[in-house]
């Protein structure tokens, strides 16, 4: 069985609802792991069959939160801990246009094929440069194979601002859903990418923030 693993500061309980929301929709056993003091050594929790790792957001700070995010190299939902488990059931998966964007459509697949009572919505920015808009159009195309091939039910919906701006407005307004972003490449631990400040600022809603993988790990279904 799949597995999840929550993290939490003192106790289990402080994670203990949204992990079992999260875990009964699709079905994963859950671990409950203490951060330990150091970042860097969260990855020796992680274990073959762990598809996602949980982050309360409010629990840390948010530069040594991300420290945890980026150590884990799973997929780390990071919540509030006040969402209801309706929220896990939409998920939103804007579309950008790095080639690495393709893996939101193969991790939104598998967990579809683990809960069939999930609904997936793709969100396709509007691109001025036009180099960027074919780069969007290709990944878009594999989006949707991936899911008609699967027999997922999807909505595309069409957005008239740029990735960026999507971003942005995902953040403000999606309150009953899950939005898919990769995680965004940094060279040093003290900076904050744009889409993760954008989070921090404006964000109600829970992200599920995917690694960039060369292995291309994604858990078979």
């Amino acid at each position: 069985m799949y597995e999840i693993i929550a993290f939490y500061r003192e106790t289990e309980r402080e994670v203990q609802i949204q992990a079992e929301r999260f875990a009964g929709l699709y079905g994963f056993h859950v671990r409950y792991e203490k951060y330990p003091s150091v970042a860097s050594q969260v990855s020796v929790l992680v274990g073959e069959d762990t598809v996602v790792c949980l982050f309360e957001r409010g629990r840390l700070n948010f530069h040594k939160l991300l420290k945890y995010v980026y150590s884990v190299k799973r997929p780390a939902l990071i919540y509030s801990g006040e969402e209801m488990g309706e929220v896990y059931n939409c998920l939103r998966l804007p579309v950008g246009y790095l080639t690495e964007n393709k893996e939101k459509a193969a991790w939104a697949n598998f967990f579809l094929h683990n809960n069939r009572q999930a609904r997936v919505e793709v969100w396709v920015p509007r691109e001025r440069d036009e180099r960027i808009a074919g780069m969007v159009e290709d990944n878009l195309i594999f989006i949707e194979k991936v899911f008609t091939d699967s027999g997922v039910v999807y909505k595309t919906e069409m957005a008239g601002v740029s990735f960026e701006k999507l971003v942005k407005s995902l953040f403000q307004t999606s309150e009953k859903a899950m939005i898919f972003l990769m995680l965004p490449f940094r060279v040093f631990s003290f900076f904050v990418p744009y889409y993760l400040r954008l989070y921090k600022r404006y964000a109600r809603t829970p992200i599920l923030l995917i690694p960039r993988d060369e292995t291309l790990y994604i858990p078979c279904h």
